[in-house]
């Protein structure tokens, strides 16, 4: 079996350079005045962002949302937030950690919520939000920007990728904030938003990147990725073409991701090759891992499967269409996923049905499951929903536009999601 390792260009920043402030991204910017018309902060120079359409000292924009309400955060209604819970926290990655199983430690609402404010980007939310021991939402959007957000909405810093960004952050014990984009840059930021380093894979990246215990990065591009936290690549694994799979680990030592070419791959964290199954279709969505090491993936036949830690397939599961949600595993082991058919499904450990709820339209959005076992999932029919472990939908919300970003509950009980109409939505 061959292995195929690559060392690809990293690219150090200096945080005194002026270039790679975080405010105007990792890119040398063109030339343009502090008033110049601007599209995106790559056209303005130096440390100024483009801001209702100009390019804007970050200082000066600073200043003028606390006198401005054109340039506060869009709020229906105001809501004053609640003391921080002392419920531990999930870890700020995708699907609540290393092993994407979906829970959180925090209970989300349990009746419809109100909607306290929006933040808008320019271009569709597909990332998950990702909240930060602090209390800060980290977010990305296809209009290249990544936002650093306060508990009440206000920007507390941007930075510009080179492309689109799909992914959701990553954090880092230290405060470090990893994230991806289609230019094939893997960033490390710091908590103030500034450069750590970039490096370049020279493939797009639109899987959310991984961090494990001893602070290894697992990325998807062409292949598999472990990177040190310094931004060095320790080992690289080709595959027949480009995963979008979300690196899950494995208990027992495994980065399992699923592949275009319909294999569920698992690599040790040493770099060497485990095993390759065969799922019978491509696979876009993420592997999640139960208690019991049970890995859970779906695939684009429709299928939900089950594997065990060998790579062996224990059940599959039929829905009508594509499965491309990371399915959620609650503490009783009930499996929650949805389907391009318009259902969400609750599978038994066995792989037989217990419940499904019909929605209007196709599920890409993967579940999150609150310490009640209330799940709270997003649909194509924009809509969020949350639907009891008996599958009871016990509300819906109305976004507005497709939702398929996965949503995040801060300790105070909100729920943050976002859209297709390019907001980042705080509902409680």
């Amino acid at each position: 079996m061959n292995f195929l390792f690559s060392l690809p260009l990293v690219r150090v920043a200096s945080l005194a350079g002026a270039v790679l402030l975080a405010s105007c991204g990792a890119r040398q910017p063109v030339d343009a005045g502090a008033s110049s018309p601007c599209m995106s902060d790559r056209e303005c120079r130096a440390d100024r962002i483009c801001h209702e359409g100009r390019c804007r000292f970050l200082d000066e924009v600073r200043a003028q949302m606390t006198t401005d309400h054109s340039t506060e955060p869009v709020v229906v209604e105001a809501v004053e937030p609640d003391p921080p819970a002392a419920a531990p926290r999930e870890l700020p990655m995708f699907m609540g950690g290393p092993r994407h199983n979906g829970r959180t430690a925090v209970e989300g609402p349990q009746s419809a919520p109100r909607a306290l404010w929006t933040h808008r980007t320019r271009a569709r939310v597909f990332a998950s939000p990702i909240l930060s021991p602090s209390g800060a939402v980290y977010i990305g959007a296809l209009d290249d920007s990544f936002s650093a957000l306060e508990v009440d909405g206000t920007l507390a810093w941007r930075f510009t990728a080179g492309d689109k960004i799909y992914t959701s952050a990553a954090l880092a014990p230290d405060g470090t904030i990893y994230i991806g984009s289609m230019d094939g840059m893997l960033t490390a930021l710091t908590p103030h938003g500034e450069v750590r380093w970039q490096l370049d894979l020279h493939a797009e990246i639109d899987a959310s990147p991984t961090v494990g215990a001893d602070g290894t990065i697992y990325v998807a591009a062409e292949g598999v990725y472990a990177v040190e936290p310094q931004g060095a690549v320790r080992w690289h694994v080709a595959t027949a073409g480009h995963v979008r799979s979300s690196p899950a680990l494995h208990p027992s030592g495994l980065v399992v991701v699923g592949t275009p070419d319909g294999q569920v791959l698992a690599v040790r964290t040493g770099g060497e090759v485990a095993w390759r199954t065969a799922a019978g279709a491509s696979i876009d969505g993420a592997a999640s891992i139960g208690d019991d090491g049970t890995i859970y993936i779906g695939n684009d036949l429709g299928h939900v499967l089950a594997l065990d830690e060998a790579g062996t397939i224990r059940w599959r599961f039929e829905t009508g269409d594509d499965v491309r949600a990371t399915p959620a595993i609650a503490e009783d082991g009930t499996i929650y996923v949805g389907s391009y058919d318009r259902h969400f499904y609750a599978l038994s450990p066995d792989g037989s049905l217990r419940w499904r709820v019909a929605t209007s339209g196709r599920i890409r959005a993967s579940a999150r499951i609150d310490p009640s076992g209330r799940i709270y999932i997003g649909s194509q029919d924009d809509f969020l929903y949350a639907i009891s472990p008996t599958g009871e939908v016990l509300w819906r919300h109305n976004i507005g536009q497709d939702v398929d970003s996965t949503a995040a509950i801060g300790t105070d009980g909100t729920l943050f999601v976002g859209a297709d109409d390019g907001g980042l939505h705080a509902m409680r």
